[in-house]
């Protein structure tokens, strides 16, 4: 008898386990932002630097002969010949070596306001700790929660914005080094508060641009178009305010939601095909009610992430 139990015990076991083995397999999994792979190009050769004229009236030239050698970790060594004939190394960190997932979520609160809550979490695997994070929202009203530690922009506020934070307004995120730091393997929180309704957006993180050198000489130029711009920053979408989803009609903003569908399932916050297509359908249909009700269960079975929920939740009244 107690050998059966046991064994009834152990098949119980293992029939949990497969359980949830099965709910981890088919589930939605939010994708890391993207990011370059390539390595840094070589420098361009610049032409050969005269230094003056030797004892005969003979002009005497000395070659740069830059160089990039990757160390690991987008890290990486900048070398060139100085003017005095010896090799000279500037270390430098590209700022896309980051691994970053952003989780969204949403919620009302007393006021009548959203409040969207941004986790941004700092893989195991990434080489560097984040620097900062950018959310682009099309809220005029939107305010930032403060933080210690975190130094908060809105933007545009300058001419000199690089054109990939010109469409939108922009908060800015970044993490004061010496108060707060956010290492592979943790998070930061982050919350922004509008009374707009939300919509997909971008979003952008990156690690500090790292340069040491002990050279006695300026980096030389030959360098700058080596160096990684904001354009290759890691880059993603997220949920943020919107003033123009207010704007549309019930039947604009399931529009809006079909045409985003398969970006959704390809960020992997729908889990697979066959859940996208029952959307799809209802959502056509206008069913805004039975989506909304669906979209309770799909989070709870973790079918769809918490963005999707807030999408289908606020889009379909």
């Amino acid at each position: 008898m107690r050998r059966l139990f046991s064994n009834t015990a152990k098949t119980l076991v293992a029939g949990l386990l497969c359980a949830v083995c099965m709910l981890a397999l088919y589930a939605a999994t939010r994708k890391p932002l993207q990011k370059s792979v390539k390595e840094l190009p070589a420098p361009r050769q610049p032409e050969k630097v005269l230094l003056g004229q030797d004892d005969k009236g003979e002009p005497v030239y000395y070659d740069l002969n830059p160089r990039v050698v990757p160390l690991g970790g987008g890290r990486y060594a900048f070398k060139w010949m100085g003017l005095k004939g010896q090799e000279l190394t500037e270390i430098y960190s590209r700022p896309d070596a980051i691994d970053v997932v952003v989780e969204a979520a949403l919620q009302k609160v007393e006021d009548g306001r959203h409040e969207f809550n941004y986790k941004v979490r700092v893989l195991r695997t990434s080489p560097r700790d984040l620097s900062g994070y950018y959310v682009q929202t099309f809220s005029p009203t939107a305010k930032a929660a403060p933080l210690f530690g975190v130094r908060i922009t809105k933007g545009p506020t300058h001419n000199a914005v690089p054109k990939e934070f010109s469409f939108g307004r922009w908060f800015s995120f970044g993490l004061i080094s010496d108060q707060r730091k956010v290492t592979p393997g943790q998070a930061i929180e982050l919350v922004i508060l509008a009374a707009d309704l939300p919509g997909v957006v971008e979003c952008r993180a990156n690690a500090s641009i790292v340069r040491y050198s002990t050279a006695s000489e300026e980096l030389p130029d030959a360098f700058l178009d080596v160096i990684v711009r904001h354009d290759a920053w890691p880059r993603g979408y997220t949920i943020g305010p919107d003033e123009r989803l207010a704007k549309m009609s019930l039947e604009g903003r399931l529009k809006y939601l079909v045409e985003h569908l398969p970006q959704m399932l390809e960020l992997g916050w729908i889990e697979n095909q066959k859940v996208m297509d029952w959307y799809e359908a209802n959502l056509k249909a206008g069913k805004a009610a039975e989506v909304r009700a669906r979209a309770e269960i799909d989070f709870k079975r973790n079918l769809i992430t918490s963005e999707v929920l807030a999408l289908m939740t606020y889009l379909t009244r």
